[in-house]
């Protein structure tokens, strides 16, 4: 199965927030998002995607859509920066 960045984003925010469903568009505060969890969720992303992601990159991250682009974009980051010779 093929799942995109933004489904996995979204279940890892759903588990965390404890909710059912998750506008991408709208501010992840909305939904109960603390300091706390969103630490606990960069650390989850870092993890599944194989990522670094700065304290300035995750306080960015307003709504899901935000953190799918956030993560595709430090996948894109990682890739450009393996292909690269040392």
């Amino acid at each position: 199965m093929n799942r995109t960045i933004l489904d996995v984003v979204d279940g890892l925010f759903r588990h965390q927030l404890q909710v059912t469903e998750l506008n991408p568009d709208v501010p992840l505060v909305n939904y109960g998002l603390d300091s706390v969890r969103s630490i606990t969720l960069v650390v989850d992303m870092e993890s599944e995607f194989g990522v670094q992601i700065s304290d300035e990159q995750a306080a960015a991250m307003h709504t899901l859509r935000d953190v799918a682009d956030q993560v595709g974009a430090s996948l894109a980051a990682r890739t450009a920066h393996d292909g690269q010779p040392s």
